[in-house]
């Protein structure tokens, strides 16, 4: 009798120990991440030195595109900026990643290079950022891009009605912004992550060092998931074998009370 009770209550204590665990493996809600840029880099309002950086999302209920980009410390914040998602077509990397908007080869020397969207690892969702209107118009003249702004020059604050939203090309022509959940297979700039700092050769690179211990990825053109992402853990199977022994073990008592 006694070591049935013992099994059920193992199964329960299981069960407890595994639900953190189930629950970390989903990802951070934050969305955590560290990128080391080899060269500037352009964010909303604000131009980044090379350096290595922290990027979170903040801790918004009513918002989860609103990033927060910080020193490599977390003691300085550099920018809060508001993005939309961005659906992809593409597979998720297991890396994280940011696209930019190329500056063609014969501008390079002059300008930084525009970051448009941040992927977290595993997500086809990224989140695309919102450039102030005469910034925007700017990196569209010398990219040739559309870029995502306003439709007049105000400040970006946590929340922009999508009537406001718009597309803006090196003419100064407004395109409409589509927000609705569809993917895109519009192809662009990505920077790889990486954990150590690029070869002088290398132009454009984004590198992550993933807390605690850095460890190198390899510099592949494409990360494939071969493997679909787990959809459920074994708490329910575990709740179910310590009800099953509690179970039994009333059983086997009434039956030797019998």
């Amino acid at each position: 009798m006694k070591s049935i009770r013992m099994v059920a209550l193992a199964c329960v204590a299981s069960a407890l120990f595994v639900l953190p665990m189930n629950a970390a493996a989903q990802g951070p809600a934050n969305q955590d991440t560290f990128f080391t840029f080899s060269q500037s880099v352009e964010l909303p309002g604000k131009t980044l030195p090379a350096g290595t950086y922290f990027f979170q999302l903040a801790d918004s209920p009513s918002n989860r595109h609103i990033v927060k980009v910080m020193s490599q410390d977390r003691k300085q914040l550099h920018a809060t900026l508001l993005a939309i998602p961005y659906y992809s077509n593409d597979r998720p990397s297991d890396k994280p990643q940011v696209r930019f908007m190329e500056t063609p080869a014969q501008a390079s020397g002059a300008n930084t290079n525009a970051i448009k969207i941040w992927f977290y690892p595993g997500n086809t969702t990224g989140h695309e950022f919102i450039y102030p209107r005469a910034q925007a118009m700017r990196i569209a003249s010398r990219t040739g891009e559309s870029v995502l702004t306003t439709k007049t020059e105000t400040e970006v604050a946590e929340s922009v009605a999508e009537a406001d939203l718009t597309r803006v090309d090196r003419a100064g022509t407004d395109t409409a912004v589509d927000t609705s959940n569809r993917a895109t297979t519009e192809t662009q700039t990505t920077a790889r992550a990486e954990t150590q700092p690029a070869p002088q050769t290398e132009t454009r690179t984004a590198e992550r060092t993933p807390p605690p211990a850095p460890q190198r990825a390899d510099d592949r053109n494409d990360t494939r998931r071969s493997d679909l992402p787990n959809t459920a853990g074994l708490l329910p199977l575990l709740a179910v074998i310590g009800v099953g022994s509690l179970v039994g073990s009333r059983v086997v008592r009434r039956s030797r009370r019998g």
